[in-house]
Formats: structure tokens, sequence, C-alpha cells
């Protein structure tokens, strides 16, 4: 069932030709609205106060949410149910966030190879070769998480610009630096690309493809076929979607960099999440309330984008991260039959970390004609690592400006002389905050933003597991490697690629 079909969807259409939720002042000012618009789990706590909705809309979206029976497919998902319809596929990465996995032949063959690299110390840099969801979420994490990294430096190549490669080449030694190659199809242009140049730099320099690249891959047999050994091949599922995939072995390098215990940790937290978003009754399950949000603005309240902003420098790749997750799983046209939607699906989403961008794009966020839902995340708590002098102040700073940008969206403020001054104010936010950045917190949070866009796909109707629309472009990218002069080209195309 689509969500214009949903029975309740045609209740709350009809309730708000009589609903203005331009102004939210009227709302936020309620004494009760913190006890019924604010949710919490262990350290992580939701406000969704400011947010464009009374207590009888939330009620109308919880009923739509039973509706479209959203515990019954997040069970079918749990169970190992086929829900990738087009792919013909379960959905596997929650079983990678449970303890049962440290059983495994993949857990130990993983924990085996990182606790001899580690304890050897052979290996001044890590350099993960991948793109999309195989650098993304593993680029975003040890990010967010390099306080707590016990390795020299971890890098990152995704772009087939030479210029990144390159710097590598600079800045690291081929005898003192492990390359691991992610690609779950191993068929990844770009990343095979960069590997082969990878591969005539470690051999120029003597040194083994065997002893200093590893791959990780759903098809072992290509990577043989590339050179590499078995013992250098670790496996992943082909169940397991790109942009869900950090928490396998495409995230090596985050278990490198985090140690054992650590890992374990950031596991921990992201089974917190599952386990809520698993057993928790519609009513307060956060990331069922926070998909409800997603359908509320963008199929009632017709705003198209979502804008993300982490209040903590750690969290600078969270955006791109997000986008990726959110737009590559739910930007789809069609529901799981391969109707077309009759209300639209993924918004877009952006953002940048605060308070740099207080200083860039705000200033539309507040005046522009165009109203977008935020996310403003916070850590209510500087690092424990952190010790210098002043750095208690600087986070009391950023508290302070997460929360006035969230008061300054939603309340706005009238100036009837000059219209420039004048804010409007009833721009919607979320505040996501938690105690600090640790891998149990970073763990629950990008569990959380995996369910918020799973149970949106749910209640859509759409498979939030496929990505049909990437291949496109890569086909006819293959076209044009093999002929430039392809007969399908448009007249503009070949002259752009046979210019000198």
């Amino acid at each position: 069932m689509q969500l214009a079909d949903n029975p309740i969807t045609k209740i709350i259409l009809e309730k708000l030709k009589h609903k203005d939720f331009r102004n939210l002042n009227h709302l936020i000012f309620d004494e009760k609205r913190p006890s019924e618009f604010q949710y919490e789990l262990q350290d992580l706590k939701i406000d969704i106060t400011r947010q464009s909705l009374d207590k009888e809309i939330k009620e109308d979206l919880i009923d739509l949410a039973k509706e479209t029976k959203i515990k019954t497919k997040i069970s079918e998902l749990m169970s190992g149910a086929k829900v990738n319809l087009s792919e013909n596929r379960s959905v596997d990465h929650f079983s990678l966030r449970k303890e049962e996995r440290f059983k495994t032949q993949e857990w130990k063959k993983l924990r085996n190879f990182v606790q001899n690299i580690s304890s050897k110390n052979n290996f001044k840099h890590i350099v993960n070769i991948g793109i999309g969801g195989s650098d993304l979420g593993p680029l975003m994490v040890n990010k967010a998480l390099k306080s707590f990294y016990k390795v020299p430096d971890i890098l990152y190549v995704s772009n087939i610009d030479p210029t990144k490669i390159s710097e590598i080449f600079i800045k690291c030694n081929p005898k003192e630096t492990l390359f691991i190659v992610t690609s779950k199809s191993f068929s990844t242009l770009e990343t095979l690309e960069n590997a082969k140049i990878v591969a005539e730099w470690l051999s120029k320099h003597k040194v083994s493809l065997n002893d200093s690249m590893v791959a990780v891959t759903s098809l072992r047999k290509k990577a043989l076929d590339w050179g590499f050994k078995d013992s250098n091949i670790f496996e992943i599922s082909e169940n397991v979607g790109g942009r869900y995939s950090l928490w396998s072995s495409v995230g090596m390098s985050i278990f490198i960099g985090l140690g054992e215990d650590n890992y374990k940790n950031f596991l921990l937290g992201a089974r917190t999440m599952d386990e809520h978003f698993i057993n928790e009754e519609v009513e307060n399950n956060i990331p069922i309330i926070l998909a409800l949000l997603r359908i509320w603005n963008r199929n009632f309240l017709n705003r198209n984008n979502h804008c993300i902003v982490p209040y903590t420098d750690n969290l600078s790749k969270l955006p791109a991260w997000a986008q990726q997750l959110e737009m590559e799983s739910n930007g789809k046209g069609v529901d799981i039959n391969g109707a077309t939607l009759k209300m639209p699906a993924s918004p877009i989403i952006w953002g940048e970390v605060g308070t740099n961008a207080q200083h860039s794009f705000f200033q539309f966020l507040h005046q522009g004609l165009e109203v977008s839902p935020t996310d403003i995340l916070v850590p209510r708590k500087p690092l424990s690592t952190i010790c210098f002098k002043g750095s208690e102040k600087n986070h009391e700073y950023l508290l302070i400006n997460a929360i006035a940008q969230a008061e300054a969206l939603a309340r706005g403020s009238v100036d009837l002389i000059n219209q420039n001054k004048n804010f409007l104010g009833g721009r919607p936010s979320t505040i996501i905050s938690w105690e600090e950045n640790t891998p149990f917190s970073i763990g629950m949070l990008i569990a959380l933003y995996e369910n918020i866009t799973i149970a949106s796909g749910f209640l859509w109707n759409i498979n939030s597991f496929d990505q049909w629309g990437v291949e496109l472009g890569k086909t006819i990218a293959n076209k044009i490697s093999n002929d430039k002069n392809d007969k399908d080209l448009t007249p503009a195309a070949k002259k752009f690629l046979n210019q000198k």
C-alpha cells in the first residue's frame, strides 16, 4: 500500500485544510510539549518540540504507521525474509552487529588479521580504496572516532581523479603502507583502476601485492583472478548493501583503527538501537517517529529537502554519508510492485558541520522562501581526552549556538519596519544529542539514521535496498570506454570526447 492509498493519509490531508503550521509559537511554548515530543534511549536524546505538528497530527501519523503494519515489516526484515524484492535478497547488515557474529569464520578471519598487523606494527599508513558505501561509511567513522584510533594514519581514496592517489604516493612509504581494496562486485571502475595503479607502484618498489594489499568483496573468484591470494580476501555477503556495509569487512579500516574492544562497543551501540527499533512500540520508537517526520514534512507539508547540521567537527562527514544513505535508498519513483509512486519519496539530503554552516547557508534556512527541516546534532560534553584550557568553554559555545539556531528557526523575529530583518520563523528542527563522541554513541547514531531510512521506505512502500539508478551511467561509461564514437551518443557527447 502506497502512502497515497493509506486511509490515514486522507484523514490527515483533510485536517490540514483547517490547520496552519507556518507559525510555531503557539505550540513550542506549551509547558506540556517536552513530555509529549521528546524521546530518550540511554544517553541519546531526541527533541522534536520544534517540529511543525501538534499532538493530534502526531497521533494520526502514528496511526498511519500502524496502518502500514510497519512493525510486521520490521520483523520480516530481521527474520531474513527477502524484502529486497527486485534482487530477491534478504537484508543482512543487522546480523553483523549481533553477538552471534563473533562465533563466525568471517569474524575470526577479520579479527586475526587485524590483531596480526596491529601486533607487528609494520604499517605506518592504512589506505582504503573504495567508492560510495565502501568509502563514505568508513571515512565518516574514521573522522568521528579519530581520538580513539590506535594507528598513526588512515587515508581514503575514492575518486578516479589521479590527484588523490598521487598525494598518497608522496606521503606513504610503499613498504610501510597497507592498501584495502574494497569493491563488493570487484568490478567498480574507479576502485579497480586506482588499485591497478597502486599495484604497479608497489611492484616498482619491489613490494609484493599480497604483502601490502588485501581485497574486500562479495566475489572471491574475481579477487583471486586479479592476483590476491585467499588469505588476503575478506568476503562480504551479497545481501549487504554498500551504503549499509561499514559494519562488515568493508569497515576493516575502522576495526584496525579502533582495536577490538572499541570496535565491539561501536557494534554494541548499533545493536542497542536495532533492539529498540525491533522491540519498542510505534508510539515511542525513535527511528519510526523520525521516519514519520520525514513523511510529514516531505509529503504533507511539501518540503522537498532535509538539512543535517552536526555541531561537532568529528561528524563533519555525516551529512555526505547520510546523503548517500537516504537518497540512494529512497530516491525511487516506483513502489515495491513497480507501480509509479503517487506521492514522492526521499527528500534531498544536504548539510554541513556547525558552526561553519551558520556562516554559509543558514541565511537560506532562516529567510529563504523554501522551508528546510533540519537535524541539529550535538554531543552534550566535549571528549574527555580534550584537556586544553578553554575546551569546556568552547564546547559550551557549541551548545549555545546549536540551541540558539533551533530557537531562532522556530520562533523567528518580527520586524514590520525593515523587511530585510524580518524572520518569519516556523522553520522546524530536531535536536539530537548524546553525552559525548564514543564508539558506542556513534554506533547508535549511525544505526539510528539507517533505521530511519528503512522505516521511511516501509511507509512509502518502496524498496530501500536496491539502487538500479546507479547502473545506467556506469553502462554508458563502459560503452564509451570501448568506443568514443558509439552510435547511441549525442553529437555533443562525441564532440566533447574527441576534442584534443
